[in-house]
């Protein structure tokens, strides 16, 4: 599964990297754990493994 952040909030990311990245994971594992979690999709409790991939060549 992929989230992505808009190319509009990338200065801000920039400039505010672990506030924003803090934000992604958090948002990105409360989504899945609470879609995985309805009896609907799978009904179970999920462990998440998560990499930031960023653009960047440095």
């Amino acid at each position: 599964m992929v989230f992505t952040l808009p190319a509009e909030v990338g200065a801000i990311a920039f400039h505010n990297k672990a506030l924003i990245y803090d934000l992604l994971f958090r948002a990105a594992s409360e989504t899945m754990q609470i879609i995985a979690a309805d009896p609907k999709h799978l009904g179970a409790r999920i462990g998440i493994t998560a990499v930031l991939h960023t653009w960047a060549r440095r």
